[in-house]
């Protein structure tokens, strides 16, 4: 079979992209299902207030590693008994980057920096596993591609356990 190709990848006069269209179906799809497997087996927490300028935390971050915050959210996400900070912050224009600030014995410890979303920030605690540590879902946009990712601390250690579009979003 030939299948001639058309300005704006049409294969026919009538097909106007179709398959962008379907792509994007597709996607967005997915994206609910993946959503919707998240709300099911997991317990539903509200998305995480942001935390207060004031926090010691906060002040530490700032103090430590000169950013502008974004969003930050608080929860003991590394399960010592301890609230920790998840920040969102920026780095330049065009980038933002996240930690989460560790609250140790003696003081904090930030994680190593993962991509965050540029736009439309979410942060929401999950306990996706039944079992500590505490997950948290980082969800946002940049135009008009959105991307999700489930986050967990690791040996303090922040770690993608998995996610769709972050790379297009980040």
């Amino acid at each position: 079979m030939k299948v001639l190709l058309l300005p704006g990848g049409r294969t026919s006069p009538g097909d106007s992209g179709a398959r962008d269209g379907r792509r994007h179906a597709s996607f967005w799809s997915s994206f609910s299902l993946v959503a919707a497997m998240l709300a099911a087996c997991s317990p539903a927490r509200e998305v995480a207030p942001p935390v207060a300028g004031d926090d010691p935390r906060v002040l530490w971050f700032e103090a430590n590693w000169g950013k502008r915050l974004i969003l930050s959210a608080s929860a003991d996400v590394d399960a010592d008994g301890r609230a920790d900070l998840v920040v969102i912050y920026r780095l330049d224009g065009q980038k933002n980057g996240m930690r989460v600030v560790l609250s140790e014995p003696r003081g904090y410890r930030a994680t190593n920096e993962v991509p965050a979303p540029i736009e439309n920030q979410r942060i929401t605690f999950r306990e996706i596993d039944d079992a500590p540590p505490l997950e948290f879902t980082v969800q946002g946009s940049k135009g008009p591609r959105h991307g999700y990712a489930v986050f967990r601390v690791e040996g303090g250690t922040l770690v993608n356990l998995f996610g769709h579009g972050m790379e297009d979003c980040c």
